[in-house]
């Protein structure tokens, strides 16, 4: 199992660091070209990049074996109508027209990268007027859609017509949105992943009086104020301490998810709930960027001293939130971080301290509602968010 997660994390890492890389020797180079009269053609197999064709270039275009013309001008740019000039030889007509910086916008890039992902199968022109538009979605179809390294895929975009500052900041903000993220704590959850791991032995530490989460735990169930008939996932169930509580809250017409990253854990409480009849509930392994429940499954997100687990944090609680009915809650419980005042380890096992974690929580499309005060509880704080 270690040798699978570093073979993981090996490819992963790849992935986030493509754009350190030089080009790759498959991709096809970017080339000068000619279409009539059209002015700064280039070519990349089968795309062609261009400013504005004339009417009397029509006819080449098709000629040159284009199937396909993709404009990113805006309709008023042009005093003649391009769409029905290239449709009347045959050739598809896609406008996806934006001007100003800010009309560049994600979808812009999304559904231009679409197409052109098909290029090889049907050979594409994509223009605007003098392509500096062209250089900045091609920008990020070369980094993200065929892995060449952002310096040269900027010299390229630079070669094809890219000259617009605005244009360039916005290709690499969308690429950095698009680019895989790196995990906040790599290996924090190796220990639960191996395939020898001890259930008893997390029993031992996870259920136990001393354990501040353990000795408050019919209090932190009934500060939920849960209903019958609710539905709640225990995300990061560990040894499923809080299973039978949630099952037994929410009753025979609700439903309990027990969410972990861990095989074992999840085989574990698997096998209790049926020995102690538990008909209420459902374990779902999950990876360690997503929850893996459907959208508006849930009324309840529950997260017990395992948020300084999550390696990334923005993916799982996008997950979270979709999985989350309108208004639903979140309840985030862990660990105090203040220096001079935390235990030594918990200052080096957890990342951050508690306005770091409301933050990213907020973030993610969560209001806080209040912090719950249990007496219990010195070392744990407990945040009840809301869907918003």
């Amino acid at each position: 199992m270690n040798c699978l997660r570093s073979i993981l994390l090996a490819l992963a890492l790849t992935a986030v660091f493509t754009s350190l890389l030089p080009a790759q020797p498959n991709v096809a180079p970017v080339e000068d070209a000619e279409l009539g009269s059209t002015r700064n053609v280039h070519k990349c197999g089968t795309l062609y990049f261009a400013g504005q064709p004339m009417p009397d270039d029509i006819s080449r275009i098709k000629t040159a074996g284009i199937k396909r013309v993709i404009t990113l001008r805006k309709g008023d740019e042009l005093d003649w109508n391009e769409a029905e000039k290239v449709e009347a030889v045959g050739l598809d007509f896609v406008a996806i027209p934006f001007r100003e910086p800010d009309s560049l916008t994600d979808e812009v890039f999304d559904r231009v990268r679409q197409l052109l992902r098909d290029a090889d199968k049907q050979p594409t022109l994509l223009h605007c007027g003098s392509a500096n538009r062209v250089g900045a979605v091609w920008l990020a179809h070369r980094v993200l859609d065929q892995g060449v390294a952002y310096d040269d895929a900027l010299r390229e975009a630079k070669q094809i017509g890219l000259k617009t500052t605005a244009y360039q900041e916005r290709a690499r903000a969308y690429i950095r949105k698009q680019a895989p993220p790196a995990s906040v704590r790599p290996g924090i959850n190796d220990k639960f992943l191996d395939a020898e791991l001890n259930v008893e032995e997390w029993i031992g530490r996870f259920e136990i009086e001393s354990r501040e989460v353990f000795a408050a735990r019919h209090e932190m169930v009934k500060a939920i104020e849960l209903k019958p008939g609710a539905r709640l996932a225990d995300i990061g169930a560990g040894t499923g301490l809080f299973t039978p509580l949630f099952c037994k809250a929410v009753g025979p017409e609700g439903w309990v998810f027990a969410v972990d990253i861990s095989p074992k854990f999840v085989a574990h409480i698997n096998h209790k709930a049926h020995q102690n009849g538990l008909d209420n509930v459902t374990t779902v392994l999950c990876p360690d960027n997503s929850v893996s429940l459907p959208a508006d499954s849930i009324d309840v997100a529950f997260i017990c001293d395992t948020y300084h687990h999550f390696e990334f944090p923005q993916q799982t609680l996008a997950t979270i939130h979709r999985a989350l009915r309108p208004g639903g809650q979140l309840i985030l419980v862990d660990f105090e971080r203040i220096p001079g005042k935390t235990r030594e380890f918990m200052l080096k096992h957890v990342r951050a301290g508690k306005e770091v974690f409301r933050g990213e929580v907020e973030e993610a499309g969560f209001a806080l509602v209040e912090e719950v005060r249990i007496d219990e509880l010195k070392e744990n704080y407990y945040l009840r968010f809301q869907k918003k």
